[in-house]
């Protein structure tokens, strides 16, 4: 028997305790909150100062529109290094958690270190997609100082679609806000924070993990923010200029693959850690925390849009005047907003109720309920407004109402859409069932055209009931027939290519043409009155031949009767004849 040499029971215990040492004081999540954004962002802070922080670097965590939820939670954990193992793991739920806190380790080796050992943190917001504004987003991201951590979706990329719907805003409204900044305006969000605050911009795209695939993502994701940037308003000053590409805006940018791993530490605009206290990203606690403090009072009370939305969840289109403390218009946006809500949702729920759930219930007189039910709104919405006299001259009263109005045609023409798509629907059940009422005759394809014409007469008739009155942005009338036109010219050819494949349709045999001609006639189809009169075959006069008889046509006859009633320009031979 050959004998195991004894272990010491301290050897696999020593490198075990060495691993908890160094857990001990790697980064954790201090802190997460549910709580609105940008004002959650107050209470991270708040928790990462009681833990010893003394400097904290904040960034927005967004998404483009095709990355999945599940996605979003998975990277989400994976980027910044959640584990799970932590005291406060467990409170970073995508979709629930809007920011969360993170105390970095303490490298006391770093000469940049505090010397007293506060160490740093970072603060991460993380608004939802499709639950948070895009107000609440443009003012998160102005909140953190425009450092962004972006995942891209290769689909979007692909498509140069979907890229920009949270980022596109948050750039329009960080330039604002740096513009007014510079200018000494504090209107803008900002205020004097973002005067000499880098950002970084870190974009992780799903779906590359080699050099050669970021860098081919990197340039398509470029070429869709320059476009981005030409399209979105831009400030206007004399100290700023329009910017162009994404250098333009952010002082640092790094393309990384999905497989990053803390990416918390790469948001230091310097590039180097940004644990350091002099990293460009890193400000005291009470300074963060003012600048979103100002983001807030800027964003929900000089700003009115923003409050809309927040009141009654009434998208507002373009920016409202500011209220500098009006309380008509803060009264006005209070008290409308819920109200316009109201009557939106009172006017879908009156069409749904007649098109069924779906919409798939075709109203065939749907133009006249949408403009019965836009109207009834409108007039609640008025009727409401009109008790209170000051309402009548406000703007943020008035943009609220036109808002109201686009928001009943918006969401009106997608339960049109679907109408439109159930009657075509319809239409061609009912071209098919009429096709097969038809006997198969060599006139076939005539009467296949006829069903055709009917059904589609049928169609155009009944598609503009379907139309309101004030439906100039929906889909045209004729692109609809033009649509339907096609599918039954389609039809009808597969039809009958499969009628002639059977054998059962043969079509009409065409006659032929006999043409006759005689040695004796030299010129069977008349004479060609082009030709100059010494080039004729005979100089004597043309007689022509009626139905009724025979008809001389002299030369006196031509000067003073109306010869054109017995000779026509260009006869036949079997009207013209010859004296011999």
């Amino acid at each position: 028997m050959i004998s195991k040499p004894n272990r010491s029971p301290r050897g696999p215990i020593l490198p075990f305790l060495l691993l908890l040492l160094s857990t001990a004081d790697a980064s954790h999540v201090v802190s997460g909150t549910t709580a609105r954004l940008p004002m959650s962002l107050s209470t991270v802070i708040q928790d990462l100062e009681a833990e010893g922080a003394s400097y904290v670097t904040t960034a927005a965590f967004l998404t483009s529109q095709s990355v999945r939820r599940s996605t979003c939670s998975s990277l989400l954990r994976s980027l910044f290094s959640i584990s799970g193992e932590g005291d406060h793991d467990d409170e970073v739920i995508y979709g629930e958690t809007t920011a969360f806190g993170k105390k970095l380790d303490d490298d006391d080796d770093d000469e940049g270190s505090d010397a007293d050992g506060g160490g740093s943190g970072v603060a991460i917001a993380c608004p939802s997609r499709g639950e948070a504004t895009v107000s609440e987003v443009s003012s998160t991201v102005v909140a953190c100082g425009g450092t962004v951590v972006y995942v891209a979706d290769e689909v979007d990329l692909g498509r140069g679609e979907g890229l920009f719907d949270a980022l596109g805003p948050a750039v329009e409204r960080l330039l604002a806000a740096r513009a007014a900044a510079e200018s000494g305006d504090g209107g803008g969000g900002g205020g004097t924070t973002l005067k000499h605050r880098p950002s970084t911009l870190i974009v992780v795209f799903t779906g590359a993990a080699s050099a050669a695939e970021i860098e081919s993502s990197r340039r398509l994701f470029e070429a869709s923010a320059a476009k981005m940037l030409r399209s979105i308003i831009q400030p206007v000053a004399a100290t700023s200029h329009r910017a162009t590409k994404l250098s333009d805006v952010f002082d640092r940018i790094e393309y990384v693959s999905s497989n990053e791993k803390d990416v918390d530490m790469q948001l230091c605009p310097a590039g180097g850690k940004v644990g350091r206290k002099n990293s460009p990203s890193a400000r005291e606690p009470a300074e963060v925390a003012g600048s979103v403090r100002t983001v807030v009072e800027a964003g929900l009370v000089e700003n009115v849009g923003p409050m809309v939305e927040m009141a009654a969840k009434v998208p507002v289109k373009q920016a409202c005047p500011r209220l500098m403390g009006n309380a008509v218009d803060l009264a006005a946006a209070r008290v409308l907003g819920p109200l316009a809500k109201t009557c939106l949702e009172e006017c879908l729920s009156l069409v749904r109720t007649s098109c069924g759930a779906d919409g798939k219930k075709v109203v065939p007189e749907f133009g006249s309920l949408c403009d019965a039910s836009v109207s009834r709104a409108l007039r609640d919405f008025d009727a409401a407004a009109s008790k209170t006299k000051r309402f009548q001259k406000s703007p943020v009263a008035k943009r609220i109402r036109a808002d109201l109005l686009e928001n009943l045609h918006s969401e009106l023409s997608d339960v049109y859409d679907v109408q439109v798509s159930a009657l075509q629907a319809a239409a061609f059940d009912a071209f098919r069932a009429r096709l097969n009422k038809l006997r198969i005759t060599p006139n076939l394809a005539n009467d296949m055209n006829d069903a055709a014409k009917t059904s589609l007469d049928e169609f155009a008739t009944a598609a503009k009931k379907l139309r309101p009155s004030s439906s100039a942005s929906w889909t045209g009338l004729s692109d609809q027939i033009a649509n339907v036109r096609t599918k039954f010219a389609r039809h009808n050819a597969e039809r009958l290519l499969a009628a002639r494949a059977s054998g059962q349709f043969r079509p009409v045999p065409r006659k032929g043409v006999t043409v006759g001609m005689h040695w004796l006639l030299p010129k069977p189809f008349g004479n060609d009155y082009r030709q100059e009169p010494w080039l004729e075959h005979t100089a004597d006069d043309l007689v022509f031949a009626p139905v009724d008889g025979v008809t001389d046509v002299g030369g006196g006859d031509v000067r003073t009767g109306d010869w054109r009633k017995g000779v026509v320009p260009a006869p036949t031979s079997g009207e013209m004849m010859y004296l011999k």
